[in-house]
Formats: structure tokens, C-alpha cells, sequence
């Protein structure tokens, strides 16, 4: 699978000596690099060595990441864990769900990950269905759902909070410092530990990865070693650097944040800045602290990052503004030549020379002057915003995966970048399209199945065993594939047109008065949506309207906001043929949320809840006689 006898000869003798480095698995490549390079830094964080979150940066080298990880195993071994036995974090994203995850790695056991702000009754169904034994848990809030289901779980057997509370909760839970030194006193494991390490096999499941839920209870992916460790070949086509800074903001519990971020960052190794949440604030305040060079996001970020931008710009003067669009165009113009592979005229090097100055400001003030690498993925992403960027010197190469694919099946890299797809297949990876359109895909990142449920595993593989995607896309001759929706998400009116929701919803991304969009009309005789503001901007923008209110549902009764968002919706409706274009419209006086029901913990769209949430203003469009006006 790997070029082995290549990878050992890159590292020096005196190490190899040390011990038989098994690259092909996670613990034993984070062992070689840990022996490697000792004394460099591996995680920033606010986070400090007493687990403690503070205002201030906290450095961690490899050898100190190394060390609490192996007191961590011996720990755990010495409390009966064993090989294959499954650990669970649940945590947002912060040095100690790495020490977690390792602890369980180094001594073949499986990590399973738990979205900080799960529900109490999904973390009762993972770690029942996944019979964990550990589970370590970030902070008061994590631990109480825990204890409020620990009753229900005959396997759990013990509870390790991170942060350190000021009261014992149960005589299952133990501070995560007090759990460390009992490891410390049994050390003397570590040699015993260490040949198991070293007998770890690719195959081993090495973390299992629950579904969001869309539809139904959340089913554990299992992936193993080879599959995480197969998604290393496309690195050097991606140009990283060991001396880059990785924005860890992503969360661990997804696939996209653990392999891009987690496994990416530490296989180089390189440098990961762990951000725990993606609050705007916090990824504001990380971006201007960590100046990162590499970032791996999802197209919200982006979209937000764009808007802040021109926030950033409505505060500077006409000319200032008027500079930075000009400048913006032409960045843009160059970008596509580049990419096109096409010669930049030397007029527009000229003119490019006389941009950098304004592109040097506005990256600064919003911490992008040192990005070089962005990758974007877990949905689609608008390709003028790709432009956009590109046109500033920041290159974002769009990717496609899922969960059960551990998850980049498909990216664009430096010598293949075309915009608009998700790339190529990655080495190994075989694609094919089937005959109602799905992507179906082969190859050694597909999981080795769902933990438990064969009958899952029946419909989810085809009889040569091909694993069947769930989207429907196209590949171009070149072997760029493009998404054009989720099957399952497809829409049918009652004149029988297919219409995909994604593309339109996503149309509206950059709008800077509109948050979210959901496009509704299964079954029906015309397209419509529910539409939720971007409140802030929307507040802004009535004060300067001289529009007084009491509450959202009174602003968003107001005429003028309703013309407002009417003018979006016409402008997005003049790109869509007649059987797409949103006929009708309601706008939502609330965000649709994780709290709410109507979001997956990765932030899709729960397409079945708000359908029965919003019933009733669903049905208010669609009368026994339609008019086919936008109101």
C-alpha cells in the first residue's frame, strides 16, 4: 500500500535502530515521529498542561505529547483495557482528546468520537451501541449527560472528566490528572505495551466514526489503519510543509478534522494550532493569534470570511473600497489564467504588483497573510468564491468524501485544479458513475463496514463491491468528478421534474442578508423555500433604514425586508430554469440549529424535521390554487 523501504530511508539510521516503526497504523507512525523530533512543537492551544482553558497560547512538544500518551495506556491497560476494546472522547477539540485517542491507538484499541454538543439520548445510543468501556470526557457539561445515561450502559466502566471540576461527581468518575499519574505508577508496563504497538495491524479498527443521524439512529463506521494511513499518498501532490501551521478547527469527532488535521498534520509532522470551537469570535480571535499556513474548513467558513471582508471594507472610504474591487478583479482575472495554465500578460503583472498592497491589508487585519494551502469540503462550495480568493493569493482546492470513506475520495491538488469539480480520485481509489447517476466508489479508503448492522452493509455495497455514495455526480473525460446532489435529497414536484435543493440553497451563501435557505416543493406543483436572515447584518442594515422594531418576527414582517430578501431570491431565480426557481417564500424568525433538531452535529440540514417543524408555513405556500408569484 505504502512505499515503506522509501519512507525508512528517509529517517536516520540512529532512529530506525531504536525500534521497528509499523507506518502502515496511526500509533506507529505518531511513535516514529515522537522518537524523531523530540523537542518540537506539535499542538498550540489555549488549553494548558493542567487542562485548564486560558487567554494565553500553551506550547506542546513531542516528547510531552508522547509521554501523557503512554501514561495514558498504561493506565488504561492497567484497568483491564485491552486490544480491540473500544474508548470513547467526548470533547470539542482540544490537546487532551489527542492524549485520549492515542491512549486507547497505542494499545490497539478503537477510538470513538462524540460531538461535544451531542445529545444526551444520542450519547446513551453510542456508547451503548458501541460498548465502550472509557469514556473521557471534556467538561461538566459532556460529564453530566454521561452520568445522566450511565446506568443504561453495563459496559461503561469508567469516566475521565478533562477539565478539572471543583466537586467528586460519582465514584465512576476520575479527574483526567489523577487518571494520569495512576499511569505514571504503573510504567513498568510501558515495554510489554509497546510490543503490542508494535503488532498492531493495518486492518485494526482504529476509530469508529458515527453517522450524523439524518435520518434514523447514527451508525458506527468502522475505519481501520489502512484506510486513515491509504489517504497519506496525496500529500506530496498538496505541497505541505513540516514547518506549516495547521488551523485545527474542524472538529476531531468528524472524519474531515481527524484525517485532514489530526492525521495530516501529525504524519509531516508539521505544527496544529487546536481551536475548540467555530464560534465567529474564537475562529476571528485564532486566525490573528495563529496566522496558520494551512487550513482545512467547509465552505461556511469561507462564505464567512468573505462577508467579514467586506464588513472589513464598508468601514474604510469610497476609494479605499473602490481600490480593493478593482484590485479583486483583476487578482481574479490572473487567477484564472494561472489555473488555466495560460501565460499572465505582462500589463496585468503590472497591474497585479500595484494590488498587493491593499491585499496585504485586508489579509492582515483578517489573518489570512500567511495562508498558502486551504482545502474546503463536507458540501459544495460556489466557485466564485474559489475565484475570489484565489484572486487575494489564497488557493482553496475543493474536495468531496464521506464518513464512510475516512473520508477524501476525490481533491483537487496544485497540478490538477479545476474549478467547479472535487477533483480527481485519490491514488488507489476506483469511480464510477452508475445508471441512475450515483458515484459509486472501491479502493482502500472505503470503511470495512458499519459496526454491527450487516444488514446496513447489504445496501450500502454493491454485489463487486463497490460502495455506493449516497450523490449523484458526473466525470468530465479528463477524470474531474462533479457533485450535483445527495439521491436521497432530490426533490420530485407533482409534475414530475427532479429538482436538486443543494445548488440552490448554496446560490445564496455570499448574500450577506441571508443566513440559511431551505428549499421545500417534494410532491408539489412549484419550488419554495424558508429562509432565515443573517439577523446581525439585517439589523444593521434596518437602523440605517430607520426601521423600528420590537423583535425579529417584527423586522422580518417589514415590507422593505421582505423586498429585500424578494430581490435575492429574483436574482438567484434568473440563473435556474422555470421548474427550479423558488415560486414562494417564507422567512423564519429563528436560525435552524443543532439545539433546535433541525441540524446534524456537522451542520446539515435535517430535511425531514423541518418539514414537520415548519408544517403549517410550508403549507401557507401552497394554497388549493397556486400563484406562481414570489411573495
Amino acid at each position: 500500500m505504502l512505499n515503506i523501504l522509501q519512507e525508512t530511508l528517509r529517517f536516520p539510521r540512529r532512529v530506525r535502530a531504536i525500534k521497528n516503526y509499523n507506518l502502515d497504523t496511526i500509533a506507529g507512525t505518531y511513535q516514529r515521529n515522537a522518537d524523531m523530533y523530540p523537542q518540537k512543537i506539535i499542538l498550540k492551544s489555549r488549553y494548558d498542561a493542567a487542562g485548564r482553558r486560558t487567554d494565553q497560547v500553551h506550547n506542546f512538544t513531542w516528547a510531552e505529547v508522547n509521554s501523557i500518551t503512554w501514561d495514558l495506556s498504561c493506565a488504561l491497560y492497567a484497568l483491564g483495557f485491552r486490544e480491540f476494546d473500544r474508548l470513547a472522547v467526548f470533547a470539542p477539540n482540544r490537546p487532551r482528546f489527542m492524549f485520549a485517542a492515542g491512549g486507547g491507538l497505542f494499545i490497539r484499541g478503537a477510538m470513538v468520537p462524540i460531538y461535544s454538543t451531542s445529545k444526551t439520548e444520542d450519547v446513551w445510543w453510542i456508547l451503548h451501541d458501541s460498548e465502550a468501556r472509557f469514556c473521557f470526557c471534556s467538561d461538566r457539561e459532556q460529564l453530566e449527560k454521561v452520568l445522566g445515561v450511565k446506568d443504561r450502559l453495563e459496559k461503561l466502566e469508567k469516566i475521565i472528566v478533562m477539565t478539572p471540576q471543583d466537586k467528586k461527581y460519582d465514584e465512576m468518575v476520575v479527574d483526567f490528572n489523577e487518571f494520569r499519574e495512576f499511569g505514571e505508577k504503573n510504567r513498568h508496563l510501558k515495554p510489554q505495551l509497546e510490543k503490542i504497538t508494535e503488532a498492531a495491524d493495518e486492518e485494526d479498527i482504529a476509530t469508529i466514526f458515527y453517522t450524523s443521524g439524518t435520518t434514523g439512529k447514527p451508525k458506527g463506521v468502522m475505519l481501520t489503519n489502512k484506510n486513515i494511513v491509504s489517504q497519506r499518498l496525496i500529500m506530496s501532490e498538496l505541497g505541505f510543509r513540516s514547518v506549516d501551521t495547521w488551523m485545527a478547527h474542524l472538529p476531531f469527532c468528524h472524519s474531515y478534522g481527524f484525517s485532514a488535521d489530526l492525521m495530516g498534520c501529525g504524519y509531516l509532522p508539521g505544527v496544529m494550532a487546536v481551536v475548540d470551537s467555530l464560534d465567529t469570535e474564537e475562529i476571528r480571535w485564532a486566525l490573528s493569534t495563529y496566522r496558520p499556513t494551512v487550513m482545512n474548513s467547509v465552505p461556511r467558513l469561507w462564505e464567512k470570511i468573505y462577508l467579514q471582508i467586506n464588513s472589513l471594507l464598508q468601514e474604510r472610504t469610497a476609494f479605499i473600497q473602490k481600490y480593493f474591487w478593482w484590485a479583486s478583479k483583476i487578482g481574479s482575472e490572473a487567477f484564472l489564467l494561472k489555473n488555466q495554465n495560460k501565460k499572465v500578460p505582462f500589463s496585468m503583472k503590472l497591474k497585479l504588483a500595484l494590488c498587493q498592497p491593499i491585499f496585504l491589508i485586508v489579509k492582515s487585519k483578517a489573518g489570512l497573510n500567511r495562508l498558502r494551502f486551504c482545502t474546503t469540503g463536507g458540501a459544495a462550495i460556489s466557485s466564485d468564491l474559489i475565484i475570489f480568493f484565489g484572486g487575494l493569493g489564497i488557493h482553496i482546492y475543493q474536495g468531496y468524501g464521506l464518513t464512510e470513506t475516512s473520508p477524501i475520495i476525490n481533491v483537487n491538488t496544485l497540478k490538477h485544479n479545476r474549478i467547479g469539480t472535487v477533483g480527481k480520485p485519490l491514488p488507489g481509489m476506483e469511480e464510477k458513475i452508475d445508471l441512475d447517476g450515483e458515484i459509486l466508489v472501491r479502493g482502500p479508503q472505503v470503511m470495512k463496514g458499519y459496526w454491527k448492522n450487516p444488514e446496513a452493509n447489504k445496501e450500502v455495497f454493491t454485489s463487486d463491491g463497490y460502495f455506493r455514495t449516497g450523490d449523484v455526480g458526473f466525470i468530465d473525460n479528463e477524470g474531474y468528478l462533479t457533485i450535483t446532489d445527495r439521491k436521497k435529497e432530490l426533490l420530485k414536484t407533482s409534475g414530475g421534474k427532479y429538482v436538486a435543493p443543494q445548488p440552490i440553497e448554496n446560490a445564496f451563501n455570499t448574500d450577506p442578508y441571508i443566513e440559511q435557505v431551505v428549499v421545500v416543493g417534494e410532491s408539489r406543483k412549484h419550488i419554495a423555500a424558508l429562509v432565515v436572515p443573517e439577523f446581525e447584518a439585517l439589523e444593521k442594515w434596518a437602523k440605517e433604514k430607520g426601521i423600528s422594531y420590537r423583535d425579529y418576527r417584527e423586522l422580518i414582517g417589514d415590507s422593505r425586508v421582505k423586498e429585500l430578501i424578494q430581490a435575492s431570491i429574483e436574482g438567484v431565480n434568473q440563473n435556474l430554469a422555470g421548474y427550479e426557481q423558488i415560486k414562494k417564500y417564507r422567512i423564519v424568525d429563528q436560525p435552524f440549529t443543532e439545539e433546535g433538531g433541525e441540524l446534524t452535529p456537522s451542520l446539515k440540514i435535517k430535511r425531514r424535521v423541518v418539514d414537520q417543524k415548519y408544517k403549517a408555513l410550508i403549507d401557507e405556500m401552497y394554497p388549493a390554487e397556486d400563484t406562481f408569484s414570489v411573495s
